[in-house]
């Protein structure tokens, strides 16, 4: 389990030289200001960037129009997809739209080299369908929101969310996220510029330290060799 909101904020605050502590989040100082600020947006912007497991969901996209169904070529909002949903209001990022199987490669799907309809009568998961985002044209008032567009019926979006508690966040992406602060709050404080020009530096770094300690706490299932490749062995 990572630290606590407070935990990040000191130590940007200690990377910038800055003897001052905030003691609390709600503290009337320049420190607990600046921190304040622009804490959800330090944080935001590192869960945008990477895949993090424990940002993630999973959920079924809500249908807003299928466009099949119009009736006239005018009243076609989205050329070329047949399916609108919205977007969950959670979303930080999409990062791919899937069928009710998802995107986990079972030992039993169906590969390229295999004649589906013989072997398992129909062709699932893993399935990762094209889709785009768009700004909203079907609700009212419009622009107020995103959709997805896909040719997916019953589709599901696997996304990243920013999590209510940010103790869940791992140590290693906890710090990623002080060293973003404190590329925000260098100006602000008044922190030197040698410290202020290291934050911008060692971000990037922290940044790919995390994504690399998330990607060694999953195990994806294997993808089987091919026959041409079985043959070899």
């Amino acid at each position: 389990m990572g630290g606590t909101v407070l935990d990040a904020w000191n130590l940007s605050l200690s990377r910038l030289d800055v003897a001052q502590r905030v003691q609390s989040l709600t503290e009337n100082s320049v420190q607990a200001g600046a921190c304040n600020q622009f804490w959800d947006r330090a944080r935001k912007q590192v869960l945008e960037q990477c895949y993090f497991s424990f940002t993630t969901k999973a959920a079924a996209l809500a249908l807003l129009l299928d466009q099949e169904t119009l009736t006239a070529t005018s009243q076609i909002i989205y050329p070329g997809w047949r399916y609108i949903y919205s977007r969950p209001d959670d979303c930080l990022k999409a990062q791919c739209v899937t069928t009710q199987f998802g995107i986990r490669a079972y030992p039993n799907m169906s590969y390229w080299w295999q004649n589906s309809n013989v072997t398992f009568g129909t062709r699932w998961g893993p399935y990762r369908p094209p889709w785009k985002e768009c700004m909203d044209e079907v609700q009212s008032p419009p622009g107020q929101s995103i959709d997805i567009l896909t040719d997916q019926d019953g589709a599901w979006l696997i996304y990243t969310t920013d999590p209510p508690n940010v103790t869940i966040l791992s140590e290693t992406l906890l710090d990623c996220c002080a060293w973003n602060l404190a590329t925000m709050i260098g100006g602000p404080i008044s922190a030197n510029q040698k410290a202020k020009e290291n934050a911008m530096k060692m971000f990037p770094m922290a940044l790919s330290r995390a994504l690399a300690q998330n990607l060694n706490e999953e195990q994806p299932d294997p993808y089987p060799d091919s026959p041409s490749i079985q043959c070899r062995l």
